[in-house]
């Protein structure tokens, strides 16, 4: 069975632009998805008003964990991650990490 994780943003008005992975550090993001996609997981978005969702999904979770390991490894990736999310909580978006598994890995 498919498992999947889904981050989902809401911004909090038209006006907030939701900030980029691409303008933080394109090398990273560039590698990241890289990295993801050669190791079985597909990247999509949902965008739908001022609520964005960006859906990872593999085969399992088995492929799921493996990619994300691979990919924590990349050059600055720690860094990249909190520098995302701070500047999506200085403009005030909330962010919610769930998989298919009914789990909150995560909230901001």
């Amino acid at each position: 069975m498919a498992y999947s994780v889904t981050m989902t943003f809401t911004r909090p008005d038209d006006d907030t632009a939701l900030p980029t992975l691409e303008s933080i550090n394109s090398t990273n993001k560039s590698a990241s998805d890289t990295v993801f996609a050669e190791n079985g997981v597909t990247k999509t978005y949902d965008i739908d008003g001022l609520v964005t969702k960006v859906i990872y999904t593999a085969e399992d979770k088995a492929t799921y964990d493996s990619a994300k390991a691979l990919v924590d490894d990349v050059t600055d990736e720690t860094s990249v991650r909190t520098s995302y999310k701070n500047a999506c909580v200085a403009a005030n978006i909330t962010c919610s990490i769930d998989d298919s598994e009914g789990n909150n890995i995560s909230s901001f």
